[in-house]
């Protein structure tokens, strides 16, 4: 330190007898003091009393100068100085983003304008985790499997509890003593009058039991069954069933079944397509998926995600691969009734004989290329059809206001009417409009 500029103070004892200004400057300084030498160049003698060089510089000082308000404190000062910073950093990245903001909200809202003028918002629907073993095991108590026998052999297929009554739904074909209508080609038409039926069922539950079974009632047009058992034991577990005109193509399904003796397979696959025909069934409609089926799975049911049942089994065509099908289930639904108090089912008919149109058939019949209905290809005698006047070559396009789309759904529409219905059916004939009123009447087999 530089003594002819400053004086420092290294006793603590020293400076308690110092005079009041002297204990300020002390204070201030925590370790020194210093004095210009402008301020006590009168007082700077080395051999002067430190107490009296004090007292010198601080009557020398000039009192315009105010020592405590020069010595801010410095960590006050820093805090000051780190706010400010911050504030203008804060205003200055907001400024510099309101440009860029603005910009990206811009180029959003011309993106979101773009894709709802070129596209068309899809459906949102819920977002579901496929949980297969938990439905496998949930639903595996109300799968059966299903063995008939007669004079020709023995039929192994599978079934599903619908009531805890002991009612079973299945395949028609299974319980049927004819000849086997499904195999390497097409079904063929069903053949007329009552059909022959096997001598017996037995039925097997998932934990085991067997029960002998009855039919309750069939339906051989949708290939639809009803058995009926009389349980014991434990109380029934019973199906959960769906809705099939729900499904999706490209859904998840389940298929549950017996196939080949091998009880309880799960096999996983989606809908693949809805409402194939061209089978030779008169009501056709069934749900085709790639989850696979075999000879055994026949009846067995058709699972949705939830786990509810959406279709039964069927195996339609042998020899396939990553072809099966399944009738929808709200087929069964809707003869369930009739099938429990009648164990038949009675349908509206008409007598008339259709087929879907193509362009050929357009072009046969000079049709404007945007017709749509199906082509009569023959009206019996004696029926509402011919009655109503319908005649060969007819396109019937509306029935009681609803538009035919296809032979299978006119057939659908026709059989879901009570016989003593009245409904009116519009044509085009020769290029012109007419709409013919018929009584719908009731199928027999003959």
């Amino acid at each position: 330190m530089h003594h002819a500029s400053l004086l420092c103070i290294e006793s603590r004892d020293s400076w308690k007898s110092f005079t009041p200004f002297a204990k300020k400057c002390r204070a201030s300084a925590t370790t020194t003091s210093t004095c210009l030498r402008r301020w006590c160049a009168q007082a700077s003698a080395p051999d002067m009393d430190p107490r009296v060089t004090f007292e010198a510089c601080g009557r020398a000082r000039p009192p315009q100068i105010n020592a405590t308000k020069r010595r801010a404190p410095v960590k006050v000062m820093i805090k000051q100085l780190k706010a400010t910073s911050l504030a203008l950093l804060a205003l200055l990245a907001a400024s510099s983003s309101l440009p860029a903001r603005a910009h990206s909200d811009r180029s959003q809202a011309s993106r979101s304008e773009d894709r709802a003028l070129n596209t068309q918002p899809a459906p949102q629907g819920k977002t579901l985790v496929l949980d297969v073993p938990s439905i496998a095991e949930r639903v595996n108590e109300v799968v059966v499997n299903v063995r008939s026998s007669s004079e020709g052999g023995e039929n192994l297929g599978s079934g599903f509890i619908i009531d805890q009554r002991g009612l079973i739904a299945t395949n028609f074909h299974l319980i049927s003593n004819a000849e086997p209508r499904r195999g390497s080609g097409q079904r063929g038409p069903e053949p007329k009058g009552a059909p022959k039926l096997v001598n017996s069922v037995t039925v097997t539950l998932h934990d085991g039991r067997q029960f002998p079974a009855s039919i309750k009632g069939y339906d051989e047009a949708t290939d639809i069954a009803l058995l009926e058992i009389v349980p014991n034991g434990a109380q029934l577990p019973v199906a959960d069933l769906g809705d099939s005109d729900s499904l999706r193509v490209g859904e998840w399904v389940i298929a549950i079944g017996n196939p080949l003796g091998l009880d309880h397979t799960v096999t996983l696959g989606i809908v693949s397509a809805k409402g194939r025909t061209g089978f030779g069934g008169q009501f056709d409609d069934f749900l085709q998926t790639d989850a696979a089926i075999n000879p055994g799975n026949s009846g067995g049911p058709l699972l949705n995600a939830q786990g509810k049942i959406v279709g039964i089994n069927t195996l339609v065509l042998e020899r396939t691969q990553g072809l099966s099908f399944a009738i929808p289930i709200n087929t069964l639904k809707s003869i369930l009734s009739q099938l429990i108090d009648r164990g038949r089912v009675t349908r509206g008919f008409l007598g008339v004989e259709t087929q879907d149109i193509d362009a050929d058939i357009r072009g046969f019949l000079k049709l404007p290329a945007d017709s749509r209905g199906v082509r009569v290809v023959r009206a019996e005698r004696a029926t509402p059809a011919s009655r109503a006047g319908l005649r060969k070559d007819d396109l019937i396009t509306t029935v009681d206001g609803q538009s035919i789309t296809s032979a299978v759904q006119f057939n659908r529409i026709i059989a879901s009417k009570p016989p003593g219905t009245k409904v009116a059916i519009r044509i085009l004939r020769d290029g012109r409009d007419y709409t013919l009123n018929a009584e719908i009447g009731e199928e027999t087999k003959k």
